[in-house]
């Protein structure tokens, strides 16, 4: 085609048909050995020890992409760029996630006698009806259901039956097993451990062993004088080029038992020379056997014992808060234990007279050993400021592990003896009063407000990083919880990564177990000459369009609408104010969790709402 101006006033003739253009690319679908290698290459590189996540994003995702592009799986497909495999992960992940609470919502209304390929078929029809398409991407489903972000959420049961359908499915216990550490993997590529360099030692004296038969063998061909053939020529070339090289090792690895074998070699026979040889192998592998060995066999070190006098521990703690006359006022010890002395002694008796481990018992020699109150007042101390175990060494006079270990009995303990009480729910008294109280407050039929908490894990595995970060970037677990207005906490659902929403949490939680299987109260109001029979609960925007859940107005227009979204959205805020208290009152659901095991800070976080909820009833009877 010419050139031409555009000042031109002539007409110009431009060709449409011309071949020149450029065609568009046909957009190249994903099939399902591409979307296998993709989860593979992203779950490589998140769980990477050492790097992980933290990693700027483009070159987060040139890992992945050099990672799927070189894998021998796709021999013959043409390559993708990263910003393909992100933007199909995407979709990937948003998908599988839908389906665990799919898959979780069919698990919970499996019948008796149903299989597995039953309740795939259930959940593929909850998908459908949720969000009105069918869920493709089953290979990818199965590929993930294992990892921590993805896994189905066993959940305790009621009756013989429901504890049946808990077999359909089952995670292995290798995913809960800690992975190693940064500056662990970063020794495993520097060095091996002692059993291994020694398995190395031992293998390469073999090797120089096999050498030097091989050396006896050509020291043998070579006197022979008749004509070597010609596979007797091939093998003795062969053997001395391994002669040289063995040569070469000895002289590098054992300088020192070379020099004295040349030594002997002056003033001795060739005969003397082998005997020497095969005299300081045998001394080698006897020494390095005897020392893997003695490795096995090594006894523990003595573990350091310190005299912390722990009856003045007791003695002192008695007199500043527990005695007639105790040294700080009830207001103090309601400050600093978070509750008033007669729920404190409440607990303590009901640790003392059920728990073994919190009886206060004589050792072998006749001393008492701590008692109730100390291991007891650790605990709390630990849950209310959130500080490390040899925090109350010097007051409380036990050492940081036992102090842990008193910890994780106490926890247990709460949970065993008062979960029932007040984790429970709600009965037809505490029903009606829910309902009464949301009447009064414009609501009727309200029975709480609903919503979701991140507690950030400082101690989260590197390797788990890239499924529990979200956009803070700081890995994170979620609690979903239901509160009313006097902060009492109905439902705790805590555990699962921080990297999902609102939404994700709901399809897996069992908030709705018991309207699912039929056991929900029966209620009636009316409301704007419509007669309901169901309650809900208060939410914010991101929640689904359920009856179940009544949210605010997003941009009201009118004085009406204004006056409704703000009267929600004030109401609404108790689950948040529970969240502030609970935070406030236990300063360890607010600070990073410091532990690595994910069972352990569920059952802490579990205590602090049952102890929250006994707090909330203790002062709540107070004011009343």
């Amino acid at each position: 085609m010419d050139p031409f101006s555009l000042t031109s006033p002539g007409p110009v003739n431009i060709d449409v048909g011309s071949s020149d253009v450029p065609k568009p690319v046909e957009r190249r679908k994903w099939t399902t050995q591409e979307d296998l290698v993709l989860i593979s290459a992203w779950l490589n590189t998140s769980k990477d020890p050492i790097v992980s996540n933290q990693q700027k994003l483009g070159s987060f995702w040139k890992r992945i992409k050099d990672y799927f592009n070189s894998s021998p799986q796709l021999t013959g497909f043409a390559s993708r760029e990263w910003s393909q495999c992100k933007q199909r992960w995407g979709r990937l992940n948003d998908q599988v996630s839908k389906f665990v609470g799919s898959y979780q919502a069919a698990l919970k209304e499996q019948a008796s006698g149903q299989n597995e390929n039953d309740v795939m078929k259930s959940a593929h029809d909850i998908f459908f009806n949720d969000y009105h398409g069918k869920f493709t991407l089953e290979h990818a489903w199965r590929e993930l259901r294992f990892d921590q972000k993805w896994r189905s959420i066993s959940l305790p049961r009621d009756g013989a039956k429901e504890k049946r359908k808990e077999a359909a499915e089952t995670v292995p216990d290798s995913e809960e097993v800690r992975p190693p550490g940064v500056k662990a993997s970063k020794a495993a590529k520097r060095k091996k451990n002692g059993n291994e360099a020694a398995y190395d030692r031992l293998q390469s004296i073999l090797d120089l062993k096999q050498n030097i038969s091989k050396q006896k063998l050509l020291d043998r061909l070579m006197s022979k004088k008749e004509t070597l053939t010609e596979m007797r020529s091939r093998v003795t070339g062969n053997t001395l080029s391994q002669i040289f090289l063995f040569y070469l090792h000895l002289f590098l690895t054992f300088n020192h038992i070379f020099t004295k074998l040349k030594q002997k070699m002056s003033s001795s026979s060739s005969d003397g020379v082998d005997e020497a040889v095969e005299e300081w192998f045998d001394e080698e592998f006897d020494n390095l056997v005897d020392s893997l060995v003695n490795d096995q066999a090594k006894k523990p070190k003595r573990r350091a014992y310190y005299e912390r006098h722990r009856e003045e521990g007791h003695n002192q703690l008695w007199n500043d808060y527990f005695r007639e006359h105790a040294t700080y006022p009830p207001e103090m010890f309601r400050r600093r234990f978070r509750m008033h002395k007669p729920l404190f002694l409440r607990i303590v008796d009901a640790l003392r007279n059920e728990v073994p481990y919190f009886q206060q018992r004589r050792n072998a020699h006749g001393r008492y050993g701590l008692s109730t109150l100390q291991k007891c007042t650790a605990a709390i101390r630990m849950l209310t400021y959130g500080q490390s175990g040899d925090t109350y060494d010097k007051y409380l006079r036990l050492g940081e592990s036992t102090a842990l270990l008193c910890l994780d009995n106490f926890t247990n303990a709460i949970i065993q003896l008062f979960g029932h009480e007040y984790q429970r729910r709600p009965t037809a008294d505490d029903l009606q009063r829910l309902l009464d109280i949301g009447e009064l407050r414009g609501f009727p039929g309200m029975v709480g407000s609903i919503d979701c908490m991140h507690w950030e894990w400082k101690n989260c595995p590197t390797a788990w990083r890239g499924q529990y970060t979200r956009g803070s970037g700081k890995p994170t677990i979620i609690l979903e919880a239901v509160a009313s207005q006097d902060l009492w906490i109905w439902h705790a659902f805590f555990g699962l990564p921080g990297t999902l929403n609102d939404i994700n949490v709901l399809d897996r939680s069992p908030v709705f177990d018991d309207i699912i299987q039929g056991r929900a109260p029966k209620i009636n109001f009316k409301v704007n000459n419509h007669n309901y029979c169901m309650a809900y609960y208060l939410s914010d925007g991101i929640y689904p369009k359920w009856s179940t859940f009544i949210q605010s107005i997003s941009l009201p227009q009118t004085p009406r609408a204004q006056l409704f979204a703000q009267h929600q959205e004030a109401v609404r805020k108790d689950v948040e104010r529970a969240f502030g208290v609970l935070q406030a009152r236990f300063a360890i659901v607010k600070n990073p969790a410091l532990l690595w095991d994910k069972e352990k800070i569920g059952r802490i976080m579990r205590c602090c709402v049952i102890l929250h909820n006994m707090i909330v009833e203790d002062e709540r009877d107070r004011f009343t």
